[in-house]
């Protein structure tokens, strides 16, 4: 039987502020913004003293399995791939993910105008 080092400790240092966020999220571009911080931080309290985890990192993947995507240069990384295989980073990145996908989805469906509203924003002087 194999040792697995587990990062829960470091997954709830970050999980409560993410539900927060996450559940407040207004648009999908907010949904993005919450996961990859989130995911970036946690990464970086996790295994920061031994890989150099960037903020372009790690990526929201709505369309594709498991929710998220890692950068080549964070996957080539031998001390992360070690980490990588002989961890729960990855049960605990896709548990972020989830949340991330069911809040993605509630809100493409239920308020598209807001993030078209996020997206496109027009140029010029603000009303208020």
């Amino acid at each position: 039987m194999t040792k697995q080092m587990s990062f829960k400790a470091q997954q709830r240092e970050v999980e409560a502020r993410y539900r927060t966020q996450i559940d407040s999220a207004e648009s999908t571009e907010d949904v993005r913004k919450f996961f990859e911080r989130t995911a970036v931080n946690f990464l970086h309290r996790a295994v920061g003293e031994q890989v150099d985890v960037q903020p372009d990192d790690v990526s929201f993947e709505p369309d594709a399995e498991p929710g998220y995507a890692l950068s080549d240069r964070l996957l080539k990384n031998e001390a992360f791939s070690a980490l990588w295989e002989e961890s729960d980073l990855p049960q605990i990145l896709t548990l972020l993910s989830e949340r991330a996908l069911n809040r993605y989805k509630y809100l493409a469906r239920k308020h598209p105008d807001k993030t078209e509203m996020k997206i496109f924003q027009v140029s010029g002087p603000r009303r208020y």
